[in-house]
């Protein structure tokens, strides 16, 4: 790793007058600028680009039950330096990744001498800052509200979700700025010149959740509370996770940001080689399709005879893992939930011991059914001391339902609780996928066993919802959702439609796709665990198209968007960690498209064979979803590919090196 500190006065200016501070911090490439203002008592940042304000001027500051860190006396003691490393990431995007900021540190000191320290990084992808209240002698603080803002000079088109407390499982809605009510983050805004801002929170931890509030002016920051209304609760120093304003001058930019990730902390495991990106299957869907339950009766999904068959087909499939829902006891009410002991129709050891004969691993599963404080708390060790005896890799958490204490999913409670099972499964080295999860803020560098989370509607709502989720959906979240971290959204549908579900009368259960577009989005939405989800018997149907899943790798090299333009389509192409070949995802909304791709990014004077899974000729998500075409030629760095993508469509492309 290459690391330089080095003391950069001429970055950093002051301003001056009767009345205000001023000071002004550039990121590395120039062509970002906040300004940190003092005036009036009160501490307020601006944000530009190239001379563009995004950012307009916005509060700063906490207030406590028992100080008021919003209105100082002075502001003094400016620290800088300037940082250029770069660091490799265990699994991810990309393998490499350059973190290169400048940040200022300001101490903030009130009438009574109590004191915030502020500390601003600009990189060239963005902005972000974070408060620090050091309570060197661990006094108990409560924390009443923070005062950020992000106000913005216009009325941006705008991409959201309501700040529900309990759920991010909703559709995203595309409005004016000022039409937002509350907002998860990361919400985010196309300005009128192209430029594209997404604000989010990094490094979530002993905090609450960061969700945002119309203010008129831009958004508030709105902590999600704990059940009394205080905000955060805390003994010795509290320390905010960072603010962010990722910023891109077109939407593949916010992308290929390595901000959120670049403000954790480095890995902090010392032992990594058992942590496995792996492709899974999973006794699952066919419970979103009422063929089989989670409870234990005639229709019991998790016995060890459907578990050895599922085996059977993924490890002849080259899949990695076997997720198995509803295997312990405590689905019949939802409750006196065991996290060690399996219904009499599932042997977990036999099962897991024929994985492993298969060259798989189970992947556990822990639904809490938001019994958490009083039922899964007491069990968590031994249930991760299970799955480490038996060798299993990696966990499904699932949260469905109200905390039993009565604190919200997004409160400092729950996100403390994540962070114990994250322990745990280091502790015992069981890998994390988090479902009902607190959102992800970049803490996979910190802890790269926390494979992915849910935290978005994902695939099962097309088995039981209405509405299903339509095209544009995974045309709008790399730009939203997907900006946070890896999401488990089990792709892979291949039939479209299905019978016996529990939608209203006259309208069909649907996946609202074509097929190829199911293959395009193991590129497109991104994870390190990807899911196979359909039935076994589905994908026999087309083994043409099935291959294509069948040989996707989870673990890139690189990776770099071709075009995007949010909710309505994206292309990006990734480079396989362990080989020299790519692959190519493009989706489309409800709207048909032709696009064009340069092959700029190939390795100079290398062939490949180029096999693209694309949309048929009358392909369409409502009425041709399984029109397909498979074709192959050879293709060279620069050459040129037309992409024609269905109402609903995508497509997917294998570029193999050839060695000659």
């Amino acid at each position: 790793m290459k690391r330089i500190v080095l003391v950069f006065l001429l970055a950093l200016s002051f301003c001056f007058s009767a009345s205000a501070k001023e000071w002004v911090l550039h990121s590395p490439d120039n062509k970002n600028e906040v300004k940190v203002i003092f005036t009036g008592g009160k501490l307020f940042y601006e944000i530009k680009r190239e001379g563009e304000t995004l950012i307009t001027k916005s509060s700063l500051g906490l207030t406590f039950k028992q100080f008021d860190l919003s209105q100082f006396k002075q502001v003094k003691q400016v620290s800088t330096n300037s940082v250029n490393e770069k660091w490799e990431m265990i699994w991810g995007e990309q393998k490499e990744v350059v973190n290169n900021y400048h940040e200022a540190q300001w101490n903030a000191l009130t009438k009574n001498k109590d004191k915030l320290v502020l500390e601003f990084r600009i990189f060239n992808d963005g902005v972000s800052f974070r408060y620090k209240v050091l309570n060197d002698e661990g006094k108990h603080l409560d924390l009443l509200d923070e005062k950020t803002a992000f106000n913005l000079p216009e009325n941006p088109e705008t991409w959201w979700i309501h700040a529900d407390y309990d759920s991010y499982e909703l559709l995203y809605q595309k409005t004016q700025l000022s039409e937002v009510d509350s907002a998860h983050t990361p919400m985010t805004m196309e300005l009128n010149s192209g430029v594209h801002v997404s604000i989010h929170e990094a490094a979530l931890i002993d905090y609450a959740s960061m969700t945002l509030k119309n203010n008129g002016q831009g958004v508030d920051c709105d902590l999600v509370p704990w059940a009394d209304g205080i905000k955060v609760k805390k003994d010795g120093d509290l320390i905010s996770p960072w603010r962010t304003v990722i910023i891109g001058d077109n939407a593949g930019d916010l992308v290929e940001s390595t901000m959120v990730l670049n403000l954790n902390e480095p890995n902090v495991l010392k032992e990594t080689d058992w942590i496995q990106p792996m492709r899974y299957m999973g006794i699952w869907w066919d419970m979103h399709l009422n063929t089989r339950g989670w409870k234990k009766d005639e229709k019991h999904g998790a016995t060890t005879e459907y578990a050895k068959e599922y085996i059977d087909f993924a490890s002849k499939n080259g899949f990695e893992g076997l997720l198995v829902e509803g295997w312990n006891i405590g689905w019949e009410k939802w409750d006196n939930w065991n996290f060690t002991e399996a219904y009499d129709d599932f042997d977990i050891e036999e099962v897991q011991r024929y994985a492993q004969e298969n060259g798989m691993t189970l992947i556990g599963h822990h639904e809490t059914g938001g019994k958490v404080a009083y039922q899964y708390e007491p069990q968590m060790e031994e249930a991760f001391k299970l799955y480490h005896r038996l060798g299993i890799k990696a966990v499904k958490t699932g949260y469905v339902g109200k905390i039993d204490n009565g604190e919200y999913h997004h409160g400092q409670w729950m996100v403390n609780h994540y962070q114990r099972v994250v322990d745990l499964g280091a502790k015992y080295k069981v890998a994390i996928i988090a479902h009902e999860p607190i959102k992800a803020t970049g803490l996979r560098r910190t802890y790269p066993h926390f494979l992915a989370r849910e935290g978005v509607r994902g695939q099962e709502y097309n088995a039981w919802a209405y509405p299903s989720n339509p095209p544009e959906h995974t045309v709008i979240l790399p730009f939203t959702r997907g900006l946070a971290g890896p999401i488990d959204f089990t792709p892979g549908a291949f039939r479209m439609t299905f019978d016996g579900t529990y939608r209203e009368e006259g309208y069909p259960s649907r996946v609202s796709t074509t097929l190829a577009k199911q293959l395009a989005l193991y590129v497109t939405m991104y994870s390190p665990v990807q899911m196979a989800c359909d039935l076994p018997k589905h994908y026999e149907e087309f083994p043409e198209m099935f291959q294509f899943i069948t040989h996707v790798p989870v673990n890139w090299e690189e990776s770099k968007v071709l075009n995007a333009s949010i909710g309505e389509y994206y292309t990006v192409a990734r480079k396989d960690r362990d080989t020299p070949n790519w692959y190519i995802g493009s989706i489309t909304n409800e709207n048909s498209r032709d696009l064009t791709i340069q092959l700029d990014f190939l390795e100079e004077g290398k062939m490949y064979q180029m096999t693209h899974f694309e949309d048929g000729e009358n392909a369409d998500w409502e009425f041709e979803p399984y029109n397909y075409r498979i074709s192959n030629k050879m293709v060279k760095k620069g050459d040129t590919v037309q992409l024609t993508l269905a109402p609903g469509g995508g497509t997917a492309i294998r570029l193999e090196q050839i060695n000659r």
